[in-house]
Order: C-alpha cells, then structure tokens, then sequence
C-alpha cells in the first residue's frame, strides 16, 4: 500500500514538473512576416507553385547545365544545407527549398505528405526553373524521395 501512495504522488509530481515546464517555455505562434525577416534574407525568394509560396533558394550560375538540388529532412528547412550552398554556389547551380509542411513554405493545401507527393512537388518546382538533369543530395525524409526521382 505504501508503494501506491509513492506512486501516486511520483505521477502528481511528474505532471506537476511536466507542465510547469510547458507553462515556462510555451510561446505563441509567430507571424509569417516577422519569420521572413529573421529566415529568408536573400538570396530566398518564394515562388507560386501548387496554391503554396515556396521558399526558395537558387543560387550559384544559371550556365551550370547539372545544377545540385539540396532536398532536407523532417523537421528541417532549406537552411539544413546553407554551408553547402555558400560553399558550392561559386561554380555551381544550387538550388534548395522548404518542402511543403517545412519552414516558411508551410502546409500543403491538399494535405498530401506522402513521398509521391513530394517527388511531384520537386519535378514541377524543377520543371518550373526550366531544370533538365540535376544532382541530388538529400538527408533523411530528403534523401528517401530523392532515390523515387531517378
């Protein structure tokens, strides 16, 4: 009996502790506007594809004919790989963006976050830049619909 009353109150405590940690880092939702000024200074741009404004970043010379395209993973944005693009952008087409549901281009419209939908999104994002051939590089959710676009 005495081992439930410790129990009890080992769960009283936890929740207690639980949600005065909630309470002390809990913060609003930000503006899209405010987000943009502290996370797409350029060279981001946004371009309408599928009802989203797309964050994007494309970068490096436009003569490059195989531009490396830089999809992130879960839980990431496009600033995942902005060593990378910094680095290569001087003699190579760099081109990266929020994937729909991440960073400041936001949720899908049509709610579909399956690797399909994502390997489309990336052809007509890539199709819209008028992009033929690319490398890809990807990590995490990134690297798993890069391997469906070969």
């Amino acid at each position: 009996m005495k081992w439930l009353k410790r129990l009890w109150w080992g769960t009283v405590l936890f929740g207690l502790l639980l949600a005065v940690s909630v309470w002390a880092t809990w913060e609003t939702d930000r503006q899209l506007g405010e987000l943009m000024a502290r996370w797409a200074p350029e060279p981001s741009s946004f371009m309408e594809l599928d009802g989203m404004q797309v964050h994007i970043r494309d970068t490096g010379p436009r003569s490059d004919p195989v531009p490396i395209v830089l999809l992130h993973g879960m839980s990431s944005s496009l600033h995942t790989f902005e060593g990378w693009q910094s680095t290569l952008q001087d003699t190579r087409r760099v081109i990266s963006m929020d994937l729909p549901g991440f960073g400041l281009t936001g949720p899908s419209p049509q709610g579909d976050y399956r690797i399909d939908a994502y390997t489309r999104f990336v052809l007509r994002l890539l199709d819209t830049l008028g992009v033929k051939q690319v490398v890809l590089a990807g990590n995490a959710l990134g690297g798993v619909f890069s391997v469906s676009l070969l």
